[in-house]
C-alpha cells in the first residue's frame, strides 16, 4: 500500500495557484514546492450521496496511469490535510519559468490563421473555445507548433489517454509549453490537471447501480462519454471519434499509445491505494471495480480493435 501523507504540519510556500477544480494550498515538502488540491463541495451540484468530489483520487490515478504509459506527467502524492483526503502535486516550474498554455499559443497573431478562424466562426456561428476544427487549423499553421512538432503529438497522445481514463476537461489552460524567461527556450509542459478523470462526482451508490446493469454500464463508459472538444458545434465523444480513424494524427497516437498500456500495471496502481485513511474514504471497493472495468472495456472494445485495424 502507498503511504497516505499527513500534510497538516508542512509550511505554506507563499505561492498561490489558480484553476477551477477546487481550493489549493502551496506547501514546501522536502525542500520542494508542491501544492495541495482539495476536493470540491458537491452541495451546489445536485449530487446525491456524495459531500465532496473525488478529485484528489482522480488526479492521483489519472496521473499515475499517464506515467505508466510513459508520458512526462507531474508528480502526485495522496495525503491528508484539514480533515480531508487531498492530492499533492509537485510544482514543475523553476523560478525562472512560466507556462505558455494553449490558450496563449492560439492567441498569437497570424493573418492567415485570423482569416481562417473568422471564416470558421462565421460559417458555424459557434464559440470556438475548444473547437477541434480551430485546433486542427492552428496546429498546422501556428509558429509554436511548427517549431516544436512534439506539441501536436502531445495533444493527440492526451486525446487518446484522456478518452481511456474519461478525463473530460483537457481545456485550453491545462496543456502547452514552458518558457524559460532567461533564455527564451521552450519545452513541452508535463501532463497536468487530471482531476476530472474517473467520474469524480459519482457516489458509490450511483456507480453500483450502473455497474450491475450491462446496458447502463455501456452507456456510461462508452455511449455517453464526452470530451471538452466540439466539432461543428457538437461535443465530441472521443471514443467514437477514435473509432472513425478519420484523423491521421489521432491514428498515429493510437499506434504509439496502445502498445504501452499495460492493464496489469494499472491494476497494481489501484491495488496500492487503501480504501480509507483515518476513517476517511480514499478509494472504495466499488470505485476500484467500476474504474477498472471501465478501463478494460475501452481497452478491449475500442483501443485494441482500432489499433489492430490500423496495423492491417
Amino acid at each position: 500500500m502507498i503511504k497516505i501523507e499527513n500534510f497538516d504540519l508542512l509550511n505554506h510556500s507563499g505561492i498561490s495557484y489558480g484553476g477551477h477544480g477546487g481550493s489549493k494550498r502551496g506547501i514546501i515538502m522536502n525542500g520542494e514546492r508542491w501544492f495541495l488540491k482539495y476536493p470540491k463541495s458537491t452541495k451546489s451540484m445536485g449530487v446525491d450521496g456524495l459531500s465532496y468530489s473525488t478529485t484528489p483520487i482522480s488526479e492521483y490515478l489519472g496521473s499515475h496511469i499517464y506515467e505508466s504509459i510513459g508520458l512526462d506527467v507531474h508528480k502526485t502524492k495522496l495525503g491528508y490535510a484539514n480533515g480531508k483526503i487531498v492530492v499533492a502535486c509537485k510544482d514543475f516550474l523553476d523560478s525562472n519559468e512560466v507556462i505558455i498554455d494553449y490558450n496563449m499559443i492560439k492567441n498569437e497573431y497570424d493573418e492567415n490563421i485570423e482569416k481562417a478562424t473568422e471564416q470558421l466562426s462565421l460559417s458555424s456561428d459557434i464559440n470556438l473555445n475548444n473547437d477541434l476544427e480551430e485546433i486542427l487549423l492552428i496546429m498546422e499553421q501556428n509558429s509554436y507548433f511548427k517549431s516544436i512538432p512534439e506539441l501536436k503529438m502531445r495533444f493527440w497522445d492526451m486525446f487518446v489517454i484522456d478518452a481511456f481514463i474519461s478525463n473530460n476537461d483537457r481545456n485550453e489552460g491545462n496543456w502547452g509549453l514552458i518558457l524559460n524567461k532567461d533564455t527564451n527556450d521552450l519545452r513541452l509542459s508535463p501532463v497536468f490537471d487530471n482531476g476530472a478523470s474517473f467520474y469524480n462526482k459519482s457516489s458509490d451508490d450511483k456507480l453500483l447501480s450502473i455497474y450491475t446493469d450491462d446496458f447502463r454500464f455501456k452507456q456510461s463508459v462508452y455511449d455517453s462519454v464526452i470530451s471538452v472538444y466540439k466539432f461543428d458545434g457538437k461535443v465530441i465523444n472521443p471514443l467514437k471519434y477514435i473509432e472513425t480513424m478519420d484523423n491521421d494524427d489521432c491514428n498515429k497516437a493510437i499506434l504509439r499509445i496502445v502498445p504501452k498500456i499495460n492493464i496489469d500495471t494499472i491494476i497494481s496502481i489501484f491495488d496500492e491505494v487503501p480504501e480509507e485513511y483515518n476513517g476517511l474514504p480514499v478509494l472504495s471497493k466499488i470505485q476500484k471495480e467500476y474504474y477498472l472495468k471501465a478501463l478494460k472495456y475501452r481497452y478491449d472494445n475500442v483501443l485494441v480493435p482500432v489499433y489492430n485495424k490500423l496495423l492491417h
